[in-house]
């Protein structure tokens, strides 16, 4: 749809090298009629193993049209470790000569299908082609989480269900068809790096993948409107030589998947944008809480969107009033029910239509929510629980340091010594 209405608008930029819109849809259909030709087991999971970003992107769309479900993968041992079953087919770019590892069971990698690079990387002029037809079957595409569950696990994403949540999440994030959108090198198989790119590309924006690693570069060349990053993107960031960074007041710089330190954010400031916001998130309940930076006590309290119920309770599932510490748990609004293949871990953390991410949190009499550390994170002090976050956080601001961690060891006489780590 995008490339019938703007075709010569930029729908991407890989390393450098814009691809506009009408291109895009042409790639992603020569692929599609490819992939076809090669008869994909449908209704199977169709492994992408390519390692360049946009034809990664071009394979899945066309995978998922044709009615597959597919898993991306950082590296050909991953499919092994992330023990995925009813796997159809594996599929490489064949200029990459990413063989299949020899040692996984026959049965799991039934097809090995490899993409040529005049397909992957079609030039063709002419109309763009017409969209399929998807109502009869359409896939979807698993993600995995990022661990801080306890194990990585992977998460279904229905390309219909996707379709219906982007707006909201575009809206949430204020991305639109003027955006250009910042992601670096995340890699599809992460939440952020499927679901960013997708909120782009659905309001007709441009997205900006940079696979090398000089991570700075790309904000000297273009006028971003978003960056999204994780602390440890931004430190590769920051870390850019003096006179490298060009700031941008304009751009809003979107950290996520942890806390940052003040030094971080300060430095932040000062050479990317004034504009910086903690988004609180997660694979599975996706984005609940966009907060700008302002005071210093917002680098602790998370804003929660209109949109988004999130709750602080007991064990028993009472619902506590501000002041009170207790279980953090999210509204799930987009259907998910749980993780694939991982009925254990689907009832720890998925009841009664809420997302129970392990945080213990507080809300404030403002309605803002403070994260106060895992549930897990606890240490005994003198027969007392801690919670180790507020501790760590303190520590990190008064160090001037980028992490801190916080934990017991059991020593030789059966006691608990405190350790610090940073």
């Amino acid at each position: 749809q995008r490339a019938r209405e703007t075709p010569d608008r930029i729908a991407v930029v890989h390393d450098g090298v814009s691809c506009s819109y009408a291109r895009f849809a042409r790639r992603i259909a020569a692929s599609r009629q490819y992939l076809s030709q090669q008869q994909p087991p449908v209704g199977t999971i169709a492994i992408v193993d390519v390692q360049h970003m946009l034809d990664a992107w071009v394979v899945g769309f066309a995978l998922r049209s044709l009615g597959m479900t597919t898993l991306a993968v950082g590296n050909a041992a991953d499919i092994e470790r992330l023990d995925v079953r009813n796997v159809g087919c594996v599929v490489t770019a064949a200029d990459e000569h990413r063989p299949a590892p020899d040692h996984a069971p026959a049965e799991r990698l039934a097809r090995s299908i490899r993409v040529p690079s005049g397909v992957l990387r079609a030039d063709t002029q002419g109309e763009t082609p017409e969209c399929p037809d998807m109502t009869a079957r359409s896939g979807g595409h698993i993600v995995m989480t990022s661990g801080t569950t306890g194990t990585y696990k992977k998460i279904v994403r229905d390309a219909r269900v996707e379709a219906l949540a982007l707006p909201l999440h575009a809206k949430i994030n204020d991305i639109t068809r003027e955006s250009v959108v910042y992601i670096a090198n995340f890699g599809p198989w992460t939440a952020g790096g499927y679901r960013w790119p997708l909120i782009t590309w659905s309001v007709g924006g441009t997205v900006v993948i940079h696979q090398q690693a000089d991570a700075h570069s790309p904000l000297a060349q273009h006028d971003m409107t978003h960056i999204f990053a994780t602390p440890g993107t931004l430190g590769a960031i920051l870390r850019a030589p003096e006179g490298a960074l060009r700031r941008n007041d304009a751009t809003r710089l979107l950290v996520t998947g942890g806390t940052l330190s003040q030094a971080m954010l300060s430095a932040a400031k000062q050479r990317v944008t004034r504009q910086v916001y903690a988004v609180l998130a997660s694979t599975e309940a996706l984005t609940v809480a966009v907060t700008p930076l302002e005071r210093p006590d917002d680098l602790n309290w998370h804003r929660i969107h209109p949109s988004r119920e999130v709750q602080v309770v007991d064990d028993a599932g009472n619902v506590l009033g501000p002041g009170s510490e207790g279980l953090i748990r999210i509204r799930i609004i987009d259907g998910l029910t749980g993780y694939l293949d991982d009925d254990d871990a689907t009832r720890m953390f998925f009841r009664d239509g809420y997302f129970y991410p392990g945080d213990v949190g507080m809300f404030g009499d403002d309605g803002r929510l403070s994260l106060r550390g895992r549930e897990s994170d606890v240490i005994n002090l003198f027969d007392d629980k801690i919670a180790t976050g507020p501790i760590e956080q303190a520590l990190r601001d008064r160090l001037g340091v980028e992490g801190v961690c916080m934990l017991a060891v059991t020593n030789a006489q059966g006691g608990d010594e405190i350790f610090v780590v940073i």
